[in-house]
């Protein structure tokens, strides 16, 4: 049985843009109800824009908290960076809002320990 990851590493190290909104999008739905509660489905947004012709900006896909809004600067995210023709850059981001508003999280005790497994796989 395939885990409810393997959609998100598909995404991961897919080396195209084609369908990037619509598979970052079924990635995330997979991880609810199976790894995770379906009531923690409101806990995540994904901000994935389509990002088509030479001068639409940097693709990206932003799994980020629901509070932010739906545009604009956002807070602490897991963030893909696709590359034609090469896996993706994952990171983990402070955010375009700067370090203020996620201080707590950043500074909870484990949080370096976290971010460096996910460094290693």
């Amino acid at each position: 049985m395939a885990s409810p990851f393997d959609l998100l590493v598909d995404v991961i190290h897919s080396t195209t843009l084609d369908s990037w909104k619509e598979r970052n999008d079924k990635a995330l739905a997979a991880l609810f109800g199976t790894r995770y509660a379906k009531r923690a489905e409101r806990s995540v947004t994904l901000r994935a824009p389509d990002m088509k012709g030479s001068d639409a900006g940097v693709p990206y896909a932003a799994y980020i908290h629901p509070s932010n809004a739906d545009a604009g600067a956002y807070g602490m995210c897991f963030v893909i960076f696709p590359v034609e023709g090469a896996p993706c850059l994952v990171a983990m981001g402070i955010g375009t809002q700067g370090l203020a508003p996620d201080e707590t999280i950043l500074g909870r005790p484990g949080h370096a320990r976290k971010i460096q497994a996910i460094c290693t796989c």
